[in-house]
C-alpha cells in the first residue's frame, strides 16, 4: 500500500502537467461562437428548459418531452448553467472537462498497462488528434458518453485479466470491486445517450470470447450481477419516468432507435465505409501511426497483450455497427478514438524502446492524410475569399445566398494550414533519425496547435455564412412577448436565442414572426396566409403574421 501510494505521488506532476495541457487546449475561447444545429443547440435547450422549469426528471424541447435522449448530459449543462447562466461556454464546459478527465483517465491506464510513458503519450495523442480534440471542445452528447463507455470495458477487462501475484482473497475483493465500477459506468453511459452502451460492452467481450474459444475468465453469478447492478442504476431514473408518464419514454426512444438503424434519418446516410475514411482523416496523426500496431509484439507480457486485443475488438465492433446503422453521424463512431489513439501510442512507445522502426507505412499515411486534411483547409478558404468565382458550380440556391454574406478574409488565412504541412514533414524527417522523440511530439503537439488555430480563425467567419443572420434576429426578440417558428426547415435555434418561455393561454394572440430559407419563401404562404416580409440576409427571410 505504502509503495502504491508512492509511485502515485510521484506521478501527481505528470498529471498536472496533463491536466494545464488539457485545460489550454479545451477551455479558451469556447464561449466565444454560437452553439450549432441540431445537437448543441437542442441539449443546450434542454437544459435550460429543465433550469427554467425545475424539472429535473424528464428531457423536453419547447416544453414537450424529448424521448430521444436520457438526462445525464443535459442535467450536466443545466449544472454548468446554474453556475455560470445560460450560455455558450456553459453548454461546453462539461465536454472541456470530460476531456481533462480522459486525458488523466487513459494516463492512468496506459500507466497501468505498460508504463507512464505509454500513458502520457496516449493522452497528447487524444487530445492533439482533430475529431476528439473538437469534440472536447463542442456541446454534444459523445465524450461523456464515450467516457462512461471506456471505463466499463476497462474495468471488465481487469475483471477476466486474472492477476496471478495476488492472493485468491485479495483476488476476489478486486474482482467485485472492478465488477461494480464496471456496471457503475455502463449504467452511466447507458443514462447518457442509452443502451447502445451495453450493445458495445457486449459485443466487444463477445468478439473476445469467440475468438479466444470461450476462454472469457467471469463466472455466470459474475455476469448476473453485472446486469443486475446495471439494471438498477438505469431503473433509478427509469422509475421516476415510469410514475410520471408510464412507457412513453421506452416506447418512443426504441422507434427512434430503431428509425436510425433502418433509415438515413434526417437525411444522415452514406456509403457503409463511411466511418472508415471518417475516422481515418478525422483522428490524424494517430491513424496514421496504427498500422503496424496490429501486429503480434513478443515484446508484450499477457496483460499488455490482451489489453491490446480487447482494444482492437472494439475498433472493430463500433466500425462494423455503426456501418451498418442507416444513419451516418460523424460523431456515432467516436468511441473509436479510444482504440486508434491507444494504438497510436503503442506504436510510438515501442519506438521509443527502439522495438519498432519507421517505415513507409507511417510515412505515407501522415504524408497522405495531412496533404488532403490541408488541401481541403486551404481549399475552402481560397473559396471563401473568392465566392463569386465559384458562384456557376452551385446549384443550392439556398448556399449561394448564404455566401453572400460579407465575411473578411486575407491571404495570411492558409499560411497555418502550410505551416502545420511543413511541421509533418519535419516530423517524419526527425523520426528516421536518432531524434524520433522530437519528431513524434512536433507531430502531435503541431496537431494540437493547428487544430486550435483552425478552430478560431475559421469557425467564427464559417458562422457568419451559416446561421448568424438567423441568430442575429433571435437575439433582437429576446424579451419581446411573441411567438418564432421555422418553416421548411427544421431548428432549436428559436427556442434558445429567443429565450422561449413556457407556453401560456394567449400565445395564439401573440405577435407571430416566422423564419424561413430563402428557396421556400414561396411556398410559406400557402401555410400562413397573409405575411409581411420584415427583410432577408444571407439566405434567411423573416416574416410577421399578419393580424
Amino acid at each position: 500500500m505504502v509503495s502504491g501510494l508512492r509511485k502515485h505521488i510521484m506521478q501527481f506532476p505528470t498529471q498536472l502537467l496533463l491536466m494545464a495541457i488539457g485545460a489550454l487546449l479545451f477551455i479558451p475561447f469556447i464561449g466565444t461562437v454560437h452553439l450549432f444545429d441540431w445537437d448543441e443547440i437542442n441539449f443546450a435547450e434542454s437544459a435550460r428548459e429543465m433550469l427554467l422549469t425545475r424539472n429535473f426528471r424528464n428531457v423536453q424541447i419547447n416544453f414537450q418531452p424529448f424521448y430521444e435522449k436520457p438526462p445525464l448530459f443535459i442535467w450536466l449543462q443545466a449544472l454548468s448553467m446554474h453556475y455560470f447562466g445560460v450560455n455558450e461556454f456553459a453548454a461546453r464546459l462539461p465536454n472541456a472537462i470530460c476531456g481533462i478527465i480522459t486525458m488523466l483517465v487513459v494516463f492512468n491506464v496506459g500507466r497501468y498497462i505498460f508504463s507512464s510513458l505509454m500513458g502520457v503519450l496516449w493522452a497528447l495523442l487524444f487530445a492533439c488528434s482533430i475529431l476528439p480534440h473538437i469534440y472536447f471542445r463542442s456541446g454534444i452528447i459523445d465524450p461523456v458518453f464515450n467516457l462512461f463507455i471506456f471505463l466499463g470495458i476497462f474495468f471488465l477487462f481487469k475483471v477476466v485479466n486474472l492477476n496471478d501475484f495476488e492472493d485468491s482473497r485479495t483476488r476476489r475483493r478486486n474482482r467485485r470491486w472492478n465488477l461494480l465500477l464496471s456496471a457503475v459506468f455502463i449504467g452511466l453511459a447507458t443514462l447518457t445517450k442509452g443502451p447502445v452502451a451495453i450493445l458495445v460492452l457486449v459485443l466487444t467481450s463477445s468478439v473476445y470470447f469467440f475468438v479466444h474459444r470461450g476462454k472469457l475468465k467471469i463466472e455466470l453469478s459474475e455476469i448476473a450481477v453485472w446486469w443486475v447492478l446495471v439494471a438498477l442504476i438505469v431503473t433509478a431514473w427509469l422509475g421516476f419516468d415510469f410514475r410520471e408518464n408510464g412507457l412513453n419514454f421506452v416506447r418512443e426512444f426504441v422507434q427512434y432507435q430503431l428509425r436510425l438503424l433502418q433509415t438515413e434519418d434526417a437525411g444522415h446516410g452514406g456509403p457503409f465505409y463511411y466511418h472508415v475514411v471518417a475516422l481515418l482523416i478525422g483522428v490524424f496523426p494517430s491513424s496514421a501511426l496504427i498500422f503496424d500496431s496490429f501486429r503480434k509484439n513478443a515484446y508484450d507480457d499477457s496483460t499488455q497483450h490482451f489489453f491490446k486485443r480487447w482494444m482492437i475488438y472494439l475498433l472493430l465492433v463500433v466500425l462494423v455497427l455503426f456501418s451498418i446503422v442507416k444513419t451516418k453521424i460523424l460523431h456515432y463512431s467516436s468511441l473509436c478514438n479510444f482504440p486508434i489513439t491507444f494504438l497510436a501510442a503503442y506504436y510510438l512507445y515501442y519506438l521509443f524502446e527502439g522495438k519498432m522502426k519507421w517505415t513507409w507505412r507511417q510515412t505515407v499515411p501522415l504524408l497522405t492524410i495531412g496533404v488532403l486534411i490541408v488541401a481541403a483547409l486551404t481549399g475552402g478558404i481560397f473559396v471563401m475569399q473568392r465566392p463569386d468565382v465559384f458562384m456557376n458550380f452551385i446549384r443550392d440556391d439556398f448556399a449561394k445566398d448564404c455566401l453572400s454574406a460579407p465575411v473578411y478574409w486575407t491571404r495570411n488565412d492558409i499560411i497555418y494550414g502550410f505551416v502545420y504541412l511543413a511541421c509533418i514533414v519535419i516530423a517524419i524527417a526527425l523520426s528516421q533519425t536518432k531524434h524520433v522523440r522530437w519528431g513524434a511530439y512536433l507531430l502531435i503537439m503541431s496537431s494540437g496547435l493547428f487544430t486550435a488555430t483552425a478552430l478560431a480563425f475559421t469557425i467564427p467567419r464559417v458562422e457568419k455564412y451559416t446561421q448568424a443572420a438567423l441568430i442575429e434576429f433571435l437575439e433582437s426578440k429576446k424579451g419581446e412577448d411573441c411567438v418564432i417558428e421555422t418553416a421548411g426547415f427544421k431548428s432549436y435555434a428559436h427556442y434558445f436565442y429567443a429565450d422561449k418561455q413556457p407556453p401560456v393561454a394567449n400565445d395564439a394572440a401573440k405577435k407571430l414572426y416566422i423564419i424561413t430559407k430563402s428557396p421556400k419563401v414561396a411556398t410559406i404562404s400557402t401555410w400562413y396566409g397573409e405575411l409581411n416580409e420584415l427583410y432577408r440576409k444571407n439566405g434567411w427571410v423573416f416574416f410577421e403574421k399578419v393580424q
